[in-house]
């Protein structure tokens, strides 16, 4: 039989043993008639679920063995449950649910904890990744300003050479500024910057502009 298919007894009332006549459920999940749970309640001192009577002995099951962990009535404690442990069983529903109550405050308070921590690991890491993005923004900031500083030196000693080039050499020579390329590659220079420091020295001379007069103040801006 497929389980999603419901079998007859699950339509029957438990007390008349008929299809349910406007069924009624009580708070335990059984479901009864309504004339036939009215009528028991009415021949009994507690409204309590017919289901929840002892079949041996055809009385109410009001207590709670904790020794076998099973629901009995008052005769059972007199015979087959002497000697257990036996409480009330409003007593035992009362710690149950006392002991639920406590778990799922504990379970919410683990969710909790484990929601601030990763929280605290989220923020963790975003504060990791701005540290270095700001390490990195840094790290290029100082790289610029040593390439800045080189260039500067650089541009430094190459308006040093020219102006030593200017102070040595008599006017005369300017008519030919090839001449003066020998004696600018045996001062120190980087290599790198050998043939570019003369074509710009051929360039400036053959326009026989007044460089000595402005070297002194471009040296004090840099």
């Amino acid at each position: 039989q497929p389980p999603f298919l419901l079998s007859e007894d699950q339509f029957q009332c438990s007390i008349c043993r008929d299809v349910f006549t406007e069924p009624v459920s009580t708070p335990c999940g059984h479901n009864f008639c309504k004339a036939c749970i009215s009528g028991y309640w009415d021949t009994t001192s507690l409204c309590q679920c017919p289901m929840w009577v002892c079949d041996k002995h055809n009385t109410h099951l009001e207590l709670f063995c904790r020794t076998d962990q099973m629901c009995v009535c008052q005769f059972c404690t007199e015979t087959d449950h002497k000697t257990h442990h036996i409480v009330h069983l409003e007593e035992e529903c009362g710690e149950r649910k006392a002991q639920l109550e406590k778990t799922e405050a504990q379970v919410q308070q683990m969710i909790q904890e484990r929601m601030q921590k990763g929280w605290e690991i989220k923020h963790s890491v975003e504060l990791s990744k701005r540290d270095a993005e700001r390490e990195i923004t840094d790290s290029m900031q100082v790289f610029t300003d040593l390439v800045r500083s080189i260039e500067r030196s650089q541009l430094v000693e190459m308006l040093t050479v020219i102006e030593h080039l200017l102070n040595i050499y008599k006017p005369s020579t300017w008519d030919n500024p090839n001449k003066l390329l020998p004696a600018a590659f045996k001062i120190n220079v980087p290599a790198f910057a050998e043939i570019t420091f003369g074509k710009r020295c051929v360039c400036r001379l053959n326009r026989k502009l007044p460089l000595k007069a402005t070297l002194s103040t471009t040296r004090d801006r840099i």
